[in-house]
This record gives C-alpha cells, structure tokens and sequence, in this order.
C-alpha cells in the first residue's frame, strides 16, 4: 500500500476535547477527524455541505498520527466578542457585548501523518501538492487562527505485518485494544500516556467512535506488541511502522454513536 508520510506543525494548535466546554481543553495529539479537515484543505475539496469528508470517505483514506515534539499544553484566556448580532450577548458591559474564555492549547506541536487512499488520482494529487508545498486553502491546527506549515519526508510501500509475539517500535500513535495483553516495553525517559480519541465522524460531522490510543509525551517512538500493523523503508533506509487510527472504524461494522 503507497503511503505518504509528511509533517505538520505550528506554533499554537488547538484541538477541543468533547467534553471540555466553559473552559476548552485540547487533545495531546491531532486526532484524524481534524486531519480529514487539512487533507481538504491542501486538496481544495468543497466544505459545502461537508463535500471533502463525503470524497475523503468514498476514496478510503486512512490517516496514522505520530508525534514528533514533545506535548506542551498553555492554558490563557481569550476574548470573544459577539459577532452575530444580538442572538447571543453574556453581559452588557460599558466595552459592549464580550467574555473572555479560558482555553488550553498547544505550544510548538509537531506531527508526522501517514496517509493512504484507494483513489490513486486523488493520492498522486495529494502527493504532488506535498511535495510542491500547495493548498488550496490555509492549513491550520485546529482553529483557523492558529496557521501550520507542512513538508514532505517520504513515500514508501507500506505491506501488512502480523504480531510475532514481541514488542516493535511503532512510529505513530497505537489504539489500546490493537496492543497485545503486557505487550508495552517500557523504556526510560519516556512519559507514556493514554487519551481517548476521535478517531471517525460522518458526512454531517459527527464523530462516530472514539478509542483509547498510547503514545510518549515526549514524542518519540513506543515499542508495542501490535496486533497488526504496516511496515515500509523509507529513502533513508527508514522502516517505518504505523497504525491507521480510522482504519478498522471503515471496515468494520461499528454502529453510529458507539463507543469501541
């Protein structure tokens, strides 16, 4: 399976837990339901009517998350001002309608995403515009306000592994239930953390499923015995091995709404 494989960072990001709302609280890592949201933006596929998830879905495209920074979280207060009209105003004050809103977000985040499609015309133009780094609209990590940059690192032929029973070192963020009973090898140095993550949502943008996912805060690689997953060689003589967090939501029969 041809996989791209580029980096995303910024200096600020953003990405609103579900349950956080009077005081945003955001995920540690860039979940793919907001990844879906980039790839439209650097293929210039249509947000009417939701139009980039509807094609996104119909090509396959699977989406694998690894961290390259480590998590750093600020918390700071926002001042918001009403913009539409009087629909909804918190309290007159003499400065007018406005509230400040204290919110969490990322600082210097950094990740590498592995992408995959079964449209190979829409995958080569994804490949391209990567490469040439072309959007159609500006990229962003979470909230329009906080702009990314992107570059290309690599394409590689990604084939299927089986577990061999032993821990290897996986380059991108791991669902728990894909990790083998005590098939983590902890190592020094690394801040290991598990958070339940968005991993799918459908055409109207509700998520669909959420999972459970491990990963190091520092940002480096784990080593996990996995029940599957994909290995490839880079240029470099890389190997990379990932995990596509939206796959097994496509494949399988998972109602809306339920919870893996």
């Amino acid at each position: 399976m041809r996989t791209l494989i580029f980096d995303i960072w910024g200096e600020w990001g953003h990405f609103r837990k579900y349950y956080s709302t009077s005081s945003p609280l955001t995920f540690s890592v860039l979940p793919p339901t907001a990844a879906y949201g980039i790839l439209g933006a650097v293929l210039g596929l249509s947000k009417e009517n939701n139009m980039y998830l509807t094609q996104l879905k119909e090509a396959h495209t699977r989406i694998g998350v690894g961290l390259i920074h480590p998590v750093k979280k600020i918390m700071f207060g926002l001042n918001l001002i009403n913009t539409k009209g009087n629909v909804w105003v918190p309290k007159q004050r003499r400065e007018g309608a406005r509230t400040q809103i204290r919110t969490e977000f990322l600082k210097d985040a950094r990740f590498r995403l592995f992408v995959a499609m079964d449209d190979e015309a829409l995958y080569n133009k994804l490949v391209s515009h990567i490469k040439q780094h072309k959007t159609y609209y500006t990229v962003s990590l979470g909230l329009s306000e906080l702009l990314a940059n992107f570059q290309f690192v690599d394409e590689i032929d990604g084939h299927w592994k089986k577990s061999t029973g032993e821990p290897v070192e996986m380059h991108t963020v791991v669902p728990l239930s894909l990790i083998r009973h005590k098939g983590v090898r902890l190592q020094p140095g690394k801040r290991y953390k598990k958070e339940r993550l968005p991993l799918d949502m459908n055409d109207v943008r509700i998520v669909s499923a959420y999972e459970e996912c491990l990963f190091d805060m520092n940002g480096q690689t784990i080593e996990a015995d996995v029940a599957h997953y994909y290995e490839g060689t880079g240029n470099n003589g890389t190997i990379y091995r990932y995990v596509f967090l939206n796959e097994r939501i496509s494949e399988s029969v998972v109602q809306q709404g339920e919870v893996l």
